[in-house]
């Protein structure tokens, strides 16, 4: 998502959550849940299972990195504290057609986490009350929507959708000193402490993602390959394409054909996939959006059935790889390879693992059983969200804006349906990102869609 895109959080399944950007000019429909706890597993393993640590110190100075509220529009605000309720906001499509439609089930998962959070007492005797507006996934319309939000007195945003949905809001937030926690989405933005403290990400960011992939091509081709590039021509395919090309000479990766296509261009890519056939690489890294998954890899398989015996590895950002996407592609997304941070709760294999297991009792406790796989996203934002009140809540300072945003940037968790290995961590400027680490996957068609590990967790781009 940069334009995002995705990343449902698979999640952190990111990512796996972003679908086409919205350009609507309808007007917001607000849609507020509060958080009841009426419904609870019978365990408290997601309450538990999660690491938090002690804050970490900032880089070289000893001390944990701290923000400052000199520069606050209302800096007793900011360090006011918070007790009773605390109001958590966010922005999402709720409406508008095929984003609402894969992203409603991440507002669902956002929401049951809170209700987890409210009876488990994981804030004490503070209680969580979250209100999503809507945005139809248009950058237009999230500034409306966050202004309703600081209105009505939210104390945070967490999880908003869309990475130029947060940054049309990011520099309103950040004068304001309300944190802007775990953006849905891979922005190397996010990294950018100096100028927007109070602005966090969750998914690895973009970047990170393209090198991984390039790391796993030098472990199948040790003696190199021949890549042709498929990808965005926008800010977020060329974070992709850039970083990718940053190693390929040092992983002896040959890149011999680069075919973009137009962020808003719906027309299939057939004459740039006519073209990379034409090189016949050994490899191909895709970096489509959205309704653009579908169509290139539709494309793809055209052209491989025209060229007997040419069958590449394709690796396809994991901003595709949603089950809603993957699903609609059918056949011709078997094979292909992407990424994630957590355990796929959708293949029937991890059904019984105790932390998948609790995760799908209680949401099919809320009925909500059949948009469980990518609900996750939306449940590990929050789940991740909590643990920062938790660790700001224990501080000397109390539970207050600036201590909410310097527990986020002084963080170590483990969500609880991260894969093993898998731990979110943050550093103030030193390490600005939550997550780095990826297990790369082969995709099978179903149904069901499922992924089977490829190499061990790639771990060697964190900070």
């Amino acid at each position: 998502m940069r334009r995002t895109s995705a990343r449902l959080l698979s999640v952190m399944a990111a990512g796996t959550l972003l679908i086409a950007a919205c350009s609507s000019s309808k007007s917001t429909t607000g849609a507020t849940a509060t958080t009841t706890g009426d419904t609870a597993p019978a365990s408290t393993t997601a309450a538990t299972t999660g690491d938090t640590s002690a804050p970490t110190t900032d880089a070289g100075s000893g001390a944990p990195w701290a923000v400052s509220t000199a520069d606050c529009t209302d800096p007793a605000a900011a360090t006011k504290a918070i007790t009773g309720t605390i109001k958590i906001g966010s922005v999402m499509p709720l409406t508008g057609g095929i984003a609402a439609a894969a992203f409603a089930p991440v507002k669902d998962g956002f929401n049951a986490y809170m209700d987890y959070a409210n009876s488990k007492k994981l804030l004490g005797d503070v209680q969580v009350k979250t209100t999503i507006e809507d945005d139809q996934y248009s950058k237009d319309l999230t500034p409306g929507a966050v202004s309703k939000l600081i209105d009505g007195g939210t104390d945070i945003v967490a999880g908003i959708i869309g990475t130029p949905n947060n940054l049309a809001v990011r520099q309103t937030l950040n004068d304001a000193c309300i944190p802007q926690l775990n953006a849905l989405t891979g922005s190397p933005h996010w990294g950018e402490v100096k100028d927007f403290p109070w602005t966090t990400g969750i998914l690895v960011p973009y970047d990170t993602e393209s090198k991984v992939y390039a790391a796993q091509l030098k472990e199948m081709y040790p003696n190199g390959a021949k890549v042709a590039l498929f990808y965005v021509d926008s800010e977020f395919g060329t974070a992709y394409a850039d970083a990718f090309k940053s190693l390929a000479k040092d992983y002896n990766l040959d890149i011999v054909d680069e075919e973009t296509i137009g962020a808003e261009d719906q027309t299939p890519p057939a004459s740039q996939v006519t073209n990379i056939a034409a090189k016949k690489p050994d490899v191909i890294m895709a970096v489509p959006l959205g309704a653009g998954c579908v169509t290139f890899l539709s494309q793809l398989a055209t052209a491989k059935a025209q060229n007997a015996g040419w069958t590449p590895a394709t690796f396809i950002t994991n901003t595709c790889a949603s089950s809603l996407i993957l699903g609609a592609a059918g056949a011709a997304a078997d094979g292909l390879y992407t990424s994630s941070g957590t355990i796929d709760v959708g293949n029937p294999a991890n059904a019984n693992l105790p932390k998948v297991k609790e995760y799908l009792d209680y949401m099919n406790s809320i009925g909500k059983s059949a948009i469980a796989t990518t609900a996750a996203a939306g449940w590990t934002t929050a789940e991740v969200t909590v643990a920062i009140l938790q660790q700001a809540q224990k501080s000397k300072d109390g539970l207050t804006r600036a201590s909410i945003i310097n527990a986020a940037r002084n963080f170590t968790y483990t969500p609880m349906l991260a894969r093993d290995g898998v731990v979110l961590k943050m550093n103030g400027e030193k390490d600005p990102f939550l997550a780095e680490s990826l297990q790369v996957l082969q995709y099978k068609a179903g149904p069901p869609g499922t992924f089977t590990d490829i190499g061990k967790l790639i771990t060697s781009f964190e900070h």
